[in-house]
């Protein structure tokens, strides 16, 4: 597979057909290894189940009812 890519505002960009076929999640880690001046590689490290985890545990929302609910909008879908 080969497909072409921008450099834009120091940045890479990684085409979505790529990262749909490699399943780059958001969290992974890309190694990157300079082999000359034209040519480097990368490699790929996906979270840890335990990462994962423990990310969705640091960042949990709180709980309950995020605006003060009105008697009718409780009761409106009930009966």
């Amino acid at each position: 597979m080969s497909v072409e890519t921008t450099h834009h505002k120091k940045k890479v960009y990684i085409p979505a057909e790529v990262k749909d076929k490699i399943g780059l999640r958001d969290g992974d880690k890309l190694t990157v290894t300079v082999l000359d001046i034209k040519s480097f590689k990368v490699d790929l490290k996906h979270k840890t189940i335990e990462e994962q985890i423990s990310d969705a545990l640091t960042s949990a929302r709180e709980v309950g009812v995020p605006k003060r609910l009105t008697r009718r909008e409780i009761y409106e879908n009930t009966g």
